[in-house]
């Protein structure tokens, strides 16, 4: 085989693995945005675990690999590009090809199955229903660390496949360093007990709705190559760079909720709106890493989202929605979208106790998959993390252990993603800050300035570099979450103890 040759095949199989997958996209966003029948779960389970299955046939075929060492001996010609789409792809066919191909249809199977009964599940409040499915995935998720092969701790397998690098010995010092300086300082604000006023009452979800065209606008999501949708638990899905389509979900009792939840979405979708076309037929249209995802999302919705200078931006707006407003200031409104206190839902969670939200979910699956653990214990040993972290205790399945839709997806090890993604979006917005005024950006509702740094920087190069590569050359450092640590104590300090 030559090496156009080779490159041929790649790109025909990428073309192929492309078209499938949009396929499969779009079962999906059918599912979940618009309900389908309860009996229609079957058929669409077996044709989500087909086309699953043929992209799985396609890039394991022992031709993929034998093109990925053509190219890999004559990496020095090809272009950044190509060496980077080679070094994907040979990388994702060396961690599969010991799984059993009947075992992966199966498994995806079973996936488009738990994701539909999850919804019913967290709305019953019955982790029984999900009790068989929790067992299948965590069962898959142990022999799939066996098959991947893990050189210390077995969630390293699977850490990796969402954070290349990323491992147990790591996380593990990086939730401890934020312990030791985030939790401190939580405990002391909640000794203060001092709180600001809180937005209450009811919000007509119509008057919620209006707001989605000007957060949309204001972040630079592009509706015109986007769609907003609404389901149970908010999600981002790239179809193409130019079919990039969020969702949401509307709390007639919570009017921040469906706020920042948008606008966590709109973040991952310009970070894939601003991959160019190259990327896509390359197979490299998607996040170095999804900490690196988070960052963006983290990004938008925190740290320009939730401070002073929106405040003063998203005040008129509401006004224009709701009467309830008219008495407010921006400094009320800026203190009320930055509360913090003990809370059950993550995806709700004030900046301050995220990160412990998250170390909830990080310990749980590490247990898990060492078999420390048992599926069944699950609601109890949920509810004791979060006494343990964060002081508050769940009396409700909802608000527990069925609140996330991740693992009833079959995403186990992606959890620290939204943590190490929240430290990566600190350190970037250091750098963004050197050379951008980010508050007289958001000022003249204009985000172009700092969208402008973050392509150029990070969303323009995909999976071209590899994150500690990306994040190095952005920002001239390796990983430090200390940007992250400081921002926080800050921030709260300035809130709360001055």
């Amino acid at each position: 085989m030559t090496k156009t040759q080779a490159l041929e095949l790649l790109l025909d199989k990428i073309k192929a693995g492309r078209a499938l997958g949009m396929a499969g996209g779009v079962l999906q966003w059918d599912a979940q945005t618009t309900g389908v029948p309860e009996k229609s779960l079957g058929a669409r389970g077996e044709a989500m675990g087909w086309l699953e299955g043929e992209m799985f046939r396609r890039l394991m075929s022992p031709d993929t690999l034998d093109a990925v060492e053509v190219l890999e001996a004559v990496c020095g010609e090809l272009s950044v590009v190509e060496r980077a789409m080679v070094r994907e792809v040979g990388r994702r066919y060396r961690k599969l090809k010991a799984v059993p191909q009947d075992e992966y249809e199966k498994y995806s199977e079973m996936i488009t199955q738990s994701m539909m009964v999850w919804e019913t599940a967290r709305e019953k409040r019955d982790y029984d229903m999900m009790l068989p499915y929790y067992e299948k995935i965590f069962e898959y998720q142990r022999r799939l660390c066996d098959w991947y092969g893990y050189e210390n701790h077995p969630y390293d397998a699977l850490l990796d496949d969402f954070d290349k690098g990323s491992t147990v010995a790591l996380l593990d010092g990086f939730f401890s360093a934020l312990r030791e300086k985030v939790v401190p300082l939580f405990l002391e604000i909640v000794k203060q007990g001092k709180q600001p006023t809180e937005i209450t009452g009811l919000f007509d979800i119509e008057k919620q709705r209006a707001l989605m065209p000007w957060l949309a606008k204001f972040t630079g999501y592009d509706l015109s190559r986007g769609k907003v949708g609404e389901v149970e638990h908010p999600f981002c899905m790239s179809l193409s760079h130019n079919d990039v389509r969020i969702t949401t979900k509307y709390h007639e009792d919570s009017l921040l909720s469906a706020l920042y939840s948008t606008i966590h979405e709109c973040g991952h979708a310009i970070y894939q709106q601003n991959m160019g076309e190259e990327l896509y037929n390359h197979n490299l249209a998607d996040g170095a890493s999804c900490a690196m995802h988070e960052s963006q999302s983290r990004l938008y919705e925190n740290m320009i989202c939730r401070s002073r200078a929106f405040a003063g931006q998203l005040l008129p707006k509401l006004r224009e929605q709701f009467d309830y407003f008219n008495n407010w200031d921006e400094e009320m409104l800026y203190r009320a979208v930055n509360i913090t206190r003990p809370s059950l839902i993550r995806i709700e969670a004030d900046e301050l106790t995220y990160s412990l939200h998250v170390m909830v979910r990080y310990e749980l699956e590490k247990a898990l998959i060492s078999g420390d653990i048992k599926v069944k214990d699950l609601p109890d040993l949920w509810s004791d993390k979060y006494e343990e972290f964060i002081g508050i205790r769940p009396n409700d399945l909802a608000d527990g252990v069925l609140q996330d839709c991740h693992w009833g997806y079959g995403l186990v090890g992606y959890f620290p993603s939204y943590a190490v993604g929240t430290a990566f979006g600190a350190q970037l917005l250091n750098s963004v800050k050197k050379v951008v005024d980010v508050d007289a950006a958001i000022k003249n509702d204009d985000l172009s300035p700092v969208t402008g740094w973050l392509k150029e920087n990070v969303h323009k190069y995909g999976e071209v570099l590899l994150p500690d590569e990306l994040l190095k050359q952005a920002t001239g450092e390796v990983f430090n979450p200390n940007y992250y640590a400081d921002y926080l104590r800050e921030k709260f300090t300035d809130l709360y103890l001055k």
